[in-house]
């Protein structure tokens, strides 16, 4: 991923988006918003206890580094689940009007022009997905259970019904979030891969510090996900970038608990 710097603010992009011409795309961090105290500077998210002018002034900061503007995005109330929304002109600025409520969801696809997905996150997993054949693309928010539900392959299979994608055009980024190395579980969690998944061994390690705990690599599970529903291995990004890792960079809720703030995926046509 590249490290992208405008003044104090400070983004994430993938190397492989950005010879993409009909797109643009970011993954925030903690960097070049206004926003004070625990939830210093960048803090995308309305329900952290935040200033709701503090969080519309960061929206619109990153939002005029992006060229586009806050009442294009389009928001969703996440649940953790692996339900997509398709998202048009009807629900534009959805999360920012005082018409419509929030849909409760944790993906969208759309092949609209002008319409911003944004999905947020303090280490679940982000998964950009873009069509460059059809230029469809999709956004979707996945926590350790709508990995193990499988949202990357609902994705995958959406955007074939929606759009008559094929999987080998399609690219899939997958953002900054908590790591292998962070991500310890305990067994229940640990069976609800295992017993979903064959292949999810190769995915799991002991902890070696603490006996009965267990380290989950969500990138590794997402990557086989995706490449089960046919997206080739060259044409998925693994950002890398662990969350937990890099509280000073980032929001992370295993690190901050609920004092903390959220970072957001953008993703649009143009």
């Amino acid at each position: 991923m590249n490290l992208n710097k405008i003044g104090s603010l400070e983004y994430y992009t993938f190397n492989s988006f950005n010879n993409i011409d009909f797109i643009g795309h970011c993954f925030t961090t903690r960097y070049g918003g206004v926003s004070k105290g625990h939830l210093s500077s960048l803090n995308l998210g309305f329900s952290r206890g935040d200033k709701r002018e503090n969080v519309n002034r960061n929206f619109d900061i990153l939002c005029n580094a992006l060229g586009i503007k806050k009442e294009q995005c389009v928001t969703l109330r996440q649940v953790h689940s692996t339900k997509i929304v398709s998202a048009d002109e009807k629900i534009r600025g959805m999360g920012f009007r005082n018409d419509i409520e929030r849909i409760e969801a944790d993906a969208f696809v759309t092949n609209t022009k002008g319409i911003v997905l944004v999905t947020f996150h303090a280490d679940c997993v982000p998964l950009f997905f873009v069509d460059t054949q059809k230029r469809a693309i999709g956004m979707a928010h996945a926590g350790w259970r709508g990995t193990a539900d499988g949202m990357a392959s609902e994705m995958v299979a959406r955007m074939k019904r929606e759009f008559g994608s094929n999987a080998p055009n399609i690219k899939v980024g997958v953002g900054p979030s908590i790591g292998q190395c962070c991500f310890q579980v305990d067994k229940p969690v640990k069976d609800i891969f295992t017993q979903k998944y064959d292949f999810a061994y190769k995915y799991i390690t002991d902890d070696k510090e603490y006996e009965g705990k267990y380290k989950i690599d969500l990138w590794g599970i997402n990557k086989e996900l995706l490449m089960n529903s046919g997206i080739k291995e060259e044409n998925i990004e693994i950002g890398g970038v662990c969350t937990k890792c890099n509280p000073d960079t980032f929001y992370s809720h295993r690190v901050m608990g609920e004092k903390r703030g959220t970072m957001g995926a953008f993703l649009f046509l143009k």
